[in-house]
């Protein structure tokens, strides 16, 4: 009697939640060294002892994300001339111990409750808890912020502005893979200076995602031409998939 088992293969798995990006990196030949950094999972107790000590339990689509991959790294080269090729490309999630509230943002923090700004900002009281989702090259920090049990991903700037991201980790996810991770990516989204530099790099490469959408909320808006993330991708709270596939059950 022969029966299967749903096991993905390591392959399998990187491919599916970076739903392709890989390839259309690969494609263009100024792009080279295209890397996804392998990780394993965390276990329920590294993830519940994270929570505790936080006293926070994580959105669903970032604790089974972390029960998939304990962060996540996606790094490409790019090649300014014949002799010159650099690293610019990351998508990057912190690990789940990175996963935390730095002395360098808690004073970003302070100065930005105490600036003076028109523009948006996230809503913060003293219970509210802020955690560093990734860095934002030399712009600033993404945030992940609860609020009276509410999330949400913001973009803090280094001169103490902000800017909105994403409601949930899987859009904010969908995101940077839709911007290849291009070099401060977060900050065209929402609509604050790009790096002068980084600006050549996205008019050489996307220069569909410099373009103004009608939409303020550019990418939320319309779901033209972005790619989507199936959430089922980060579910259960182990792996979906063995690096040696097992031989068949006969």
């Amino acid at each position: 009697m022969s029966f299967s088992v749903d096991l993905v293969s390591e392959d399998s798995f990187y491919e599916n939640i970076t739903l392709g990006v890989t390839r259309v990196l690969e494609s263009d030949p100024r792009i080279s060294n295209v890397v996804v950094e392998r990780r394993q999972p965390c276990d329920r107790i590294a993830i519940s002892n994270w929570e505790q000590r936080h006293s926070t339990i994580l959105p669903d689509d970032l604790r089974n994300f972390y029960a998939s991959s304990d962060g996540f790294l996606l790094t490409w080269n790019f090649k300014y001339s014949a002799d010159e090729i650099l690293q610019v490309g990351a998508i990057r999630v912190n690990s789940l111990s990175e996963l935390c509230l730095s002395a360098g943002l808690k004073d970003l923090l302070d100065f930005s409750i105490t600036r003076n700004s028109s523009g948006p900002r996230p809503v913060l009281n003293p219970k509210s808890k802020v955690f560093e989702l990734d860095t934002c090259r030399n712009i600033g920090k993404v945030c992940l912020i609860c609020t009276n049990g509410s999330w949400s991903i913001w973009l803090a700037t280094r001169e103490g502005a902000w800017g909105w991201l994403a409601d949930s980790f899987t859009y904010y996810f969908r995101m940077s893979l839709v911007h290849l991770g291009l070099p401060g990516w977060q900050a065209a989204f929402t609509n604050l200076p790009l790096i002068p530099w980084a600006e050549q790099l996205f008019l050489l490469l996307a220069p569909h995602l410099l373009e103004k959408e009608s939409d303020s909320t550019n990418a939320g808006g319309s779901e033209t031409g972005l790619n989507h993330i199936d959430p089922n991708i980060f579910k259960n709270s182990i792996r979906h998939y063995k690096t040696n596939r097992q031989p068949n059950n006969q």
